[in-house]
């Protein structure tokens, strides 16, 4: 659309809400001029009357609004027209044309217009206070103008407002809610983004300064780590809630995805996982120190590749608990890990750091490696 693409032009520096607001009150702006001036000739020729207060004074304002904002100063052109419809709104209250009297469904609708137009274009507190002016001039309106005559017709005007106003006010500030929503979610998203390019350039780091002879080995495990990784936004994908994952089920997919690259479908697996839901902060590290922790026990545990490997995951209070035993052949040093000479330690000892949790393992009948964090 020209139009639109016009606007968008003078506001190109802007964010998209204000560009997408900026075309909304040119239309406004421009429909209610056009809107007036149609008025005027049909008041001329219908009634011989061609001067109403309240409506020429919201005219003028739509012209010197609409300048406001090609001249890129959309704040004040909004600022114009709500003043104006609160002066004029309140002058034809009180002081209507005499020959052009609205009655009470009239009123109302203008009641209404002058809500839609603050919720739309200001904020809800502000919508808040001029729904109670309107309140108000309902009450004068009846009790001072009318002199209060149908107590039952007064209920059911202020009634049907106060549902009118609150439905509005509502239907808007959930609509504001899932835009800020979306606006967290986008940012959430990037800073995601973010921290997933810094762990990749992080293992790509680690991995150059390992011996270029095994660089197929290299190449299997960068790509088991990025799997992880991947699992894990899988899981995001699907769910409905993007701030946390059932971890249960990201281990089972990277424990299918080992078994069946590694080729160690031989290798028994007790999973005694149940459903326990993490915060994503946790999750991604969690994720990359189980695959190298069941990764290690498959690769090296069995040389002939009969055992078994069990894995569980919990929660007791604050605390979440990581563990993958096996019956394996062992690892000599337990204490390894703490200088690590091999990327995946090092791997561990760094993600271990950074979700401030503790590792050890012990090595009794095999080896059993367990973390524990809070999240």
């Amino acid at each position: 659309m020209k139009i639109s693409s016009w606007i968008s032009g003078i506001y190109k520096d802007r964010d998209y809400l204000t560009r997408s607001r900026a075309f909304h009150f040119f239309v406004f702006n421009v429909s209610f001029i056009l809107l007036s001036i149609s008025s005027y000739f049909f008041l001329w020729f219908a009634k011989g009357q061609f001067l109403r207060f309240g409506f020429l004074l919201m005219t003028v304002a739509s012209v010197f609004s609409l300048i406001f904002l090609l001249r890129k100063n959309i704040e004040v052109a909004i600022r114009v027209i709500l003043i104006a419809s609160v002066i004029s709104v309140t002058f034809g209250w009180f002081f209507p044309p005499p020959t052009i009297g609205l009655d009470t469904v009239g009123k109302n609708q203008v009641l209404n217009i002058f809500i839609m137009i603050f919720l739309y274009f200001s904020d809800i507190k502000k919508t808040i206070l001029v729904s109670i002016y309107c309140l108000f001039l309902i009450a004068i309106d009846e009790f001072y103008l009318k002199k209060g005559q149908d107590v039952l017709h007064i209920a059911d005007r202020i009634g049907l407002f106060l549902m009118f106003a609150v439905i509005s006010i509502l239907t808007v500030r959930t609509l504001h809610g899932s835009l800020q929503e979306k606006n967290e979610l986008i940012q959430e998203i990037h800073h995601r983004v973010r921290n997933n390019l810094q762990v990749i350039s992080g293992l790509l780091e680690m991995h150059s300064s390992s011996e270029k002879g095994n660089l197929q080995i290299i190449l299997s495990d960068f790509q088991n780590r990025i799997l992880a990784i991947s699992e894990v936004h899988n899981y995001l994908y699907k769910s409905e809630n993007y701030f946390e994952i059932d971890f249960a089920e990201v281990i089972e997919k990277i424990t299918l995805n080992l078994l069946n690259k590694l080729g160690k479908e031989s290798i028994r697996i007790e999973n005694e996982t149940s459903q326990v839901f993490i915060r994503i902060e946790s999750a991604i590290p969690c994720a990359i120190i189980f695959s190298e922790l069941l990764s290690n026990s498959l690769k090296h545990a069995f040389p002939s590749d009969k055992g078994s490997i069990g894995i569980s995951f919990k929660k007791e209070g604050n605390a979440y608990f990581l563990e993958v035993v096996d019956n394996g052949s062992g690892i000599q040093d337990s204490q390894v890990w703490l200088k690590p000479k091999t990327a995946g330690f090092t791997l561990i000892q760094i993600l271990t750091k950074q979700i401030r949790g503790k590792f050890r393992i012990l090595t009794e009948s095999g080896s059993k490696s367990i973390l524990e964090f809070i999240s």
